[in-house]
């Protein structure tokens, strides 16, 4: 296999391209499982719908972008996540739960799909 190693990645028009620099697919019930990522050495369940993104090769910096979703439970079909402390450049720690409504308040849980990517810009 041959690895190509490039400073700067851009599109034919020279606008420039971020690839995701982590990202995770993992099942969030029960024992917690990776099913497939890149560059997460590990999830650490802190409670109900709250988890932590450990990562294998720490970032340059903190300030990169996050985004988080799930699927899979249909009495939770709102569910979405948000950061829940300061991303730093070996882990992100975030909380999945539904978005509330006027039905709902809201509350944290767990789902059987639940996945997560770190974009950051170099």
């Amino acid at each position: 296999m041959s690895t190509i190693k490039v400073d700067n990645l851009q599109t034919t028009g020279g606008a420039g391209l971020y690839p995701a620099r982590a990202w995770v697919n993992f099942n969030g019930t029960g024992t917690v499982a990776i099913r497939d990522d890149a560059n997460v050495s590990s999830i650490t369940d802190n409670a109900t719908g709250d988890y932590t993104v450990n990562l294998t090769t720490s970032l340059s910096g903190a300030n990169y972008a996050c985004t988080f979703g799930s699927y899979g439970i249909t009495n939770h079909p709102q569910t979405s996540a948000s950061v829940k402390s300061a991303p730093s450049t070996t882990s992100v720690r975030a909380g999945w739960g539904t978005t509330g409504g006027a039905s709902s308040v809201g509350f944290h849980n767990d789902d059987a799909a639940t996945y997560a990517q770190v974009v950051m810009t170099l």
